[in-house]
C-alpha cells in the first residue's frame, strides 16, 4: 500500500492520546451537602469492572478513529498491474486534442466548453513525469502542431487557444497524432487525451473507426448546460434580378436548433452596414420559419448585406453574409443573318443590356468571349469559327439561344451542340398552331404574366425543327404537344433552341407581346443562374462570374487586415477559386487585383451548418460505444481541478481512502453510541 499524501503520516503519534488520557485521568471523590435527605434518590451501583469495561471500549474506538482519519488524509491507494504503463520512464510523448470549433461556444458552470477544455488540457502534463513532451492539436491543423513540445511551451499553445471555423472527425484527430508518434519513432506506450464535445453532426464515423490496439485513447466529453442556438440557414430573393429602386423581397429562413422554445428575437437585414428592414420571430423546439424582408435598393452595383440575428452564448452563426448585384452589366453578343432585325432593338430599353450584334461571317471575339447570353439568329450553318465560339461558350457557361434558319445544316448544329434534331415536313397548306400557356409555377415564367386570363394570346407558328438530348426539355409547346421552345438546362447555363424562325411566314412570335419577356428572361438569368448569394467554408472549389477578369492576373480576398490568395484560375469571365486550408472568417470579402489593388467584385462566406447542430453524444452513449475497447477509456462530468485526481485513480491506483473514511466514520459512531446509551 502506498500513499499520495505521506506527509501525514506524521501525526500517526496523535494516536496514542486518547490511551494518555485514558492512564492519567484518575476520578477522585467529592463531598455533596445535602440539607434534606428527601433529595436523595435510589442509585443504582455500577461495579468497577463494568466501568472499566466502557471506558477501554471508548478509548479504542477514539484511537481507531484517529489512527483511520490520519491514513484518510495521506490518501492511500494500491497500485493497479498496468497502471505503471501509463507513466512508463521519466521521458514519454503525449498527444492532446482540444476541439476549438465553434460549438464549443456553449457554456457549461458559466464558462465556455472551450475554456473548460483548455483548463483540463493544462492539468494534463501535470499527471506525468517532468521530461515528458507533449502535442497540441486543435482543428487548423498547423504545421507547429505536428511536434511535441515540453511542458511549458505546452501550456502556452494551450493558453493561446481560439475557435476556428474547421471541424475534425474521430478519425481526421487520430492519423493526425499518429502520423507524429511514426515521426518520433514509436511503437507502444502511445497515449491520445481527446477534449471534445462529441457533437454528433461532425462525429458519425464512430461505428466506423478502427482504435488503433498499441493506443490509449483518453476521451473527455464537455456537455454544456442548455443546448440553445437559433440559425439563419439560407437567404434568396423573390426576383432574383435586381433593379435600382424596385421593391423587392428577402426570404430568411431561421431554424431553432436548441432545446427550448424562443420568443420575440429580433431579425435585421443590413445592406452596406445599414439597417434596411427589420422583423420579430418567435420559435418552438427544432421549428424552422421563412421570414419575408421588405426592402429596395437605391443605387447600382455590388452590395454587401447581412442578416442579423440576437442569440447567446453561441454566437458565431448570428450573421448570414451575402452579396447582392444591383443592375449588373449583362452582355448579349448577337450573331444574326437575319434580314428582319428582331432582335436589334429588344435589348435598348435598358442602360444594363450591353447588346452587340455581327453577322457570322465577321464575328467579334472580344464580345463572345465576354458575352454572357450568345444568340444565334437565322445563321444558316455552324462552320469552323463558330463551332469554336460555342464552344468556348459551352465551356464557360454562357447561355445561348438559338433561333434557325429555314433551311438549317442540322448535321453541323447537332455536332455543336449535341442534340438530335429532326425537321418537320411542311407544306404551302400547313397552318400556324397557336401554343399554351406555360405552367404557372414555371421558375422561367415567374413574373413574366401579370394575371393569367382564360382566352389568353399566346405565340403561333409552324413547327420546323424537333430538338432533342439529355436535358432538353419544353418551355413553350404547340397544341398538338410538339416544342415550341425548349431549353436544355445545365448547373451553370442554360441553352434554348426555338422550333421556329424568328421569320413572319413561320411564326408571328417576333411580333408577340411575349417576345420581349422572353428574350429578357433569358438575359436575366444568364446573370442571375450563376450568381450565387453565398458561399460556405465547406466548398473548397468557387466557381465566380465577375466583369473585368483578366487572365494572368492575380487576385486576393481581403477583409479588413485579412488578405488571401487562393489557387486560382480564370477563364473568360469566370474566376475559380480554391479555398486555403487555414482560418477564415465568416463576412464579405473583397476581391482585389494584386496587381493594383483594384475591387471588381465582393463574394460572401459563412459558415457551415453542419457546426451549428450542437446535439452531441450524452456520456452514456459514448459508454455503450466503447463498452467492449478495453483501451478507450471515458471520463464524465470531469473539472479542471479534481482530473488529475480522478486520472491517476481511474488508471493507476485503486483509491482506498474512501473505505477508512467510512471506517473512521464507524468507529466514530461507535464512541458516541457508548458515551450516549451506556449508563
Amino acid at each position: 500500500m502506498n500513499f499520495v499524501n505521506p506527509v501525514f503520516l506524521y501525526a500517526l503519534p496523535l494516536v496514542a492520546v486518547p490511551l494518555i488520557i485514558h492512564l492519567f485521568n484518575f476520578q477522585r471523590s467529592s463531598e455533596v451537602k445535602f440539607t434534606n435527605v428527601a433529595f436523595l434518590q435510589t442509585v443504582k451501583e455500577m461495579s468497577n469492572a463494568q466501568d472499566r469495561l466502557k471506558k477501554i471500549l471508548v478509548m479504542i474506538a477514539r484511537m481507531a478513529f484517529i489512527l483511520l482519519a490520519i491514513l484518510t488524509f495521506a490518501r492511500p491507494y494500491i497500485p493497479k498491474e498496468d497502471g505503471s504503463t501509463l507513466l512508463k520512464g521519466d521521458t514519454g510523448k503525449i498527444s492532446i486534442y482540444i476541439d476549438n470549433s465553434f460549438s464549443m461556444q456553449s457554456e457549461r458552470n458559466g464558462k465556455t466548453l472551450l475554456d473548460a477544455g483548455k483548463d483540463i488540457g493544462r492539468n494534463i502534463p501535470g499527471i506525468f513525469p517532468v521530461g515528458y513532451n507533449y502535442q497540441i492539436i486543435d482543428n487548423r491543423f498547423t504545421g507547429s502542431s505536428r511536434y511535441f513540445k515540453n511542458q511549458d511551451r505546452t501550456e502556452e499553445e494551450i493558453i493561446s487557444l481560439t475557435y476556428s471555423n474547421f471541424t475534425r472527425g474521430l478519425d481526421e484527430i487520430n492519423t493526425f497524432s499518429q502520423d507524429a508518434f511514426v515521426r518520433e519513432k514509436m511503437g507502444d506506450n502511445k497515449q491520445i487525451f481527446i477534449i471534445s464535445d462529441f457533437q454528433k453532426s461532425t462525429n458519425q464515423e464512430f461505428e466506423q473507426f478502427d482504435f488503433d490496439t498499441s493506443t490509449t485513447y483518453h476521451l473527455i466529453p464537455l456537455q454544456a448546460d442548455k443546448t440553445e442556438n437559433l440559425r439563419i440557414d439560407s437567404v434568396w430573393l423573390e426576383k432574383p434580378f435586381l433593379k435600382e429602386k424596385e421593391n423587392n423581397k428577402l426570404f430568411v429562413k431561421v431554424s431553432n436548433l436548441g432545446k427550448g422554445e424562443v420568443k420575440d428575437r429580433d431579425l435585421k437585414l443590413y445592406i452596406e452596414d445599414v439597417q434596411s428592414s427589420n422583423a420579430n420571430i418567435s420559435l418552438e423546439e427544432n421549428e424552422t420559419k421563412t421570414i419575408e424582408m421588405a426592402f429596395a435598393i437605391s443605387n447600382a452595383g455590388s452590395k454587401r448585406c447581412r442578416v442579423s440575428i440576437d442569440d447567446y452564448p453561441v454566437d458565431f452563426d448570428n450573421d448570414h453574409y451575402f452579396i447582392l448585384n444591383v443592375s449588373p452589366n449583362i452582355n448579349i453578343a448577337i450573331i444574326s443573318d437575319n434580314p428582319r432585325k428582331y432582335l436589334s432593338t429588344v435589348y435598348k430599353s435598358e442602360p444594363f443590356l450591353n447588346a452587340t450584334s455581327f453577322r457570322s461571317n465577321s464575328i467579334d471575339y472580344s464580345a463572345t468571349n465576354g458575352a454572357d447570353l450568345l444568340i444565334l439568329d437565322y445563321v444558316e450553318s455552324i462552320n469552323e469559327s463558330l463551332n469554336e465560339v460555342i464552344t468556348n461558350a459551352i465551356r464557360n457557361g454562357t447561355n445561348i439561344a438559338v433561333f434557325p434558319p429555314p433551311n438549317m445544316d442540322i448535321d453541323s448544329y447537332s455536332a455543336a451542340f449535341g442534340v438530335l434534331i429532326s425537321k418537320n415536313n411542311i407544306s404551302a397548306s400547313s397552318q400556324f398552331i397557336g401554343t399554351t400557356p406555360p405552367p404557372k409555377k414555371d421558375p422561367f415564367f415567374a413574373n413574366v404574366f401579370e394575371k393569367r386570363i382564360k382566352n389568353m394570346s399566346m405565340p403561333e407558328g409552324i413547327s420546323n425543327y424537333q430538338w432533342n438530348g439529355r436535358g432538353v426539355h419544353t418551355l413553350l409547346s404547340y397544341k398538338n404537344s410538339q416544342s415550341f421552345l425548349s431549353v436544355q438546362e445545365n448547373a451553370l447555363q442554360n441553352i434554348y433552341f426555338s422550333s421556329v424562325p424568328l421569320d413572319p411566314k413561320y411564326s408571328n412570335f417576333g411580333k408577340h407581346a411575349l417576345f420581349v419577356p422572353v428574350m429578357y428572361r433569358m438575359a436575366i438569368l444568364s446573370k442571375t443562374q450563376s450568381d450565387q448569394l453565398s458561399f460556405n467554408f465547406g466548398e473548397k472549389n468557387i466557381r465566380i462570374r465577375l466583369d473585368g477578369l483578366q487572365k494572368g492576373s492575380m487576385y486576393k480576398l481581403q477583409k479588413g487586415e485579412l488578405e488571401i490568395i487562393p489557387t486560382q484560375k480564370v477563364n473568360a469571365d469566370i474566376l475559380t477559386l480554391k479555398l486555403p486550408n487555414e482560418d477564415m472568417e465568416a463576412g464579405c470579402y473583397a476581391i482585389k487585383s494584386t496587381e493594383n489593388d483594384a475591387i471588381i467584385g465582393y463574394i460572401a462566406f459563412n459558415y457551415d451548418i453542419l457546426e451549428s447542430k450542437l446535439e452531441s453524444y450524452s456520456t452514456d452513449a459514448l459508454q455503450e460505444k466503447f463498452k467492449d475497447i478495453k483501451n478507450v477509456k471515458l471520463y464524465s462530468n470531469i473539472k479542471a481541478d479534481t482530473f488529475k485526481q480522478v486520472f491517476l485513480e481511474d488508471n493507476v491506483a485503486q483509491p482506498l481512502w474512501r473505505i477508512f473514511l467510512l471506517l473512521a466514520l464507524f468507529f466514530l459512531s461507535i464512541e458516541m453510541g457508548i458515551l450516549r446509551f451506556w449508563k
